[in-house]
């Protein structure tokens, strides 16, 4: 396995849509429970409707992890877009492929996506949720400061199973 210094996350570019596209895409097959998304819902997206997730706009921002010039990861944080909700950034669709997991390349994105989140004017807080039976992600997110705030019952149904889940914040340093 190759180690996480010879991964590089960056911001995905157009050019990073079918990528994203086909890695969205297996996400959604393979663990269906991590994604308010469903396969069925997103596999008609066009590569265009892709680029619009990739194009920044109101601080918004998708990350990738590359291994060996594949992308095996994704993120993408965003700032609430109402009022009064701008001081916090969501971060969403975290999700490193099974042939790279535990080589930190989930960490090495959400430190991205944490300090994306940092970087733009007013946002106090970054928000997330997580299956509550995803144990290795919750874990992640608790090394990286994340707090649970609250759990949602019954928040995902996937082919008539129920899931809960669980929402973490981070509160950003000095803001």
């Amino acid at each position: 396995m190759p180690s996480v210094s010879a991964a590089l996350v960056r911001r995905l570019t157009p050019a990073d849509a079918p990528a994203l596209r086909q890695l969205r895409l297996d996400a959604l097959r393979e663990t269906p429970e991590a994604f308010g998304s469903s396969y069925e819902e997103e596999h008609t997206l066009t590569l265009d409707d892709i680029r619009g997730w990739i194009a920044p706009a109101n601080d918004s921002a998708m990350f990738g992890v590359f291994v060996q010039d594949a992308l095996a990861g994704m993120v993408g944080v965003a700032r609430q877009r109402k009022l009064k909700m701008r001081h916090k950034a969501h971060v969403w669709s975290m999700y490193v492929a099974p042939g790279q997991r535990g080589q930190g390349l989930g960490r090495l994105l959400m430190r991205a996506a944490i300090d994306h989140a940092a970087g733009m004017r007013g946002v106090r807080r970054v928000q997330l949720s997580v299956t509550a039976n995803n144990d290795a992600a919750f874990n992640l997110y608790v090394t990286l400061g994340f707090e649970e705030y609250g759990h949602e019952c019954e928040a995902l149904c996937v082919n008539g199973v129920l899931y809960d889940e669980l929402l973490m914040a981070l509160p950003l340093a000095g803001k």
